[in-house]
């Protein structure tokens, strides 16, 4: 690893990384990166809304019509077609195109590819806001003005179909370059990653039984109705990135100032001795 941590572990002094890494001039973060996924996903976002918008009265009130096949259901089946080939393409991209050199990356290279980590989960984030937050909204004033004739709906097919898969992809794509370019992630999984990643990706599945429980269990609306409780379980979830935050500010430190996480009380080790795990792998 070319952070402080091989060092540290051998007992000898950290250094502090290239002068080159704390100049002013040096942008370690990418934000070409952000503003491109996250104006792609706006434009998605947006594209979507502006498509309710003409043809969800139009042609969503009744499932049963052959304007609800033309407008929406031939959407949903674009709409899998196109998030199947871009989770394959995006996740085989990143896994295929992994380096080999973990053991050996050097410090400025490390911090480049933190940056770019780092504007992933940025954009994950942003995509997130879109689903939990803006459509779901959106999905539960419809159902409250609307009610639901079948399981596909002009907001279901944006919000269940569209906004989740996007944010999915895009979680898991950040996981997977940080376990496949950033020696810490890969040494072990992070635990408040996982959370941030998987609870919200469970809430796609608990969209099968919240659909099975309007149609046979029960059918009013209501926010605190039993069947969105898992909603809220998974969707609290997205606080392990909390978890997450301290972690990459403590690579981040390391990564500028060459400096080994350490205690501070009498006795105890120099080093975090869960952290000899991750020197051991890299």
């Amino acid at each position: 690893m070319a952070t402080a941590l091989n060092t540290a572990k051998l007992g000898a002094p950290a250094q502090a990384p290239p002068l080159a890494i704390r100049s002013d001039d040096y942008r370690w973060i990418s934000p070409t990166l952000m503003v491109l996924v996250c104006g792609i996903v706006g434009i998605l976002m947006i594209a979507a809304r502006l498509y309710q918008q003409v043809y969800a009265w139009s042609a969503g009130l009744d499932a049963t019509s052959p304007e609800f096949r033309t407008y929406w259901m031939n959407l949903l089946f674009a709409q899998f077609a196109v998030e199947g080939l871009a989770a394959a393409s995006i996740w085989g991209y990143v896994w295929f195109s992994r380096p080999k050199d973990l053991g050996r990356v050097q410090t400025r290279e490390e911090l480049r590819r933190f940056g770019v980590f780092v504007a992933l989960i940025f954009c994950y984030v942003f995509a997130v806001f879109w689903a939990a937050s803006f459509f779901a909204e959106e999905d539960a004033s419809w159902h409250q003005t609307v009610v639901r004739d079948t399981s596909f709906t002009p907001s279901h097919i944006i919000l269940f179909y569209w906004a989740f898969p996007i944010y999915i992809i895009l979680g898991i794509t950040a996981y997977l370059y940080g376990m496949t370019r950033l020696p810490r992630f890969a040494a072990r999984h992070s635990l408040p990653w996982i959370i941030g990643v998987a609870g919200p990706f469970m809430l796609l599945p608990v969209v099968a039984y919240n659909e099975w429980a309007h149609s046979f269990w029960i059918l009013e609306e209501r926010f605190a109705a039993p069947v969105h409780w898992w909603f809220m379980i998974f969707a609290w979830s997205g606080l392990g990135l909390g978890g997450l935050l301290l972690q990459v500010c403590d690579y981040l430190h390391e990564l500028t100032t060459g400096e080994a996480q350490t205690y501070a009380a009498e006795d105890d080790p120099a080093v975090d001795p869960a952290l000899e795990f991750e020197g051991e792998v890299g």
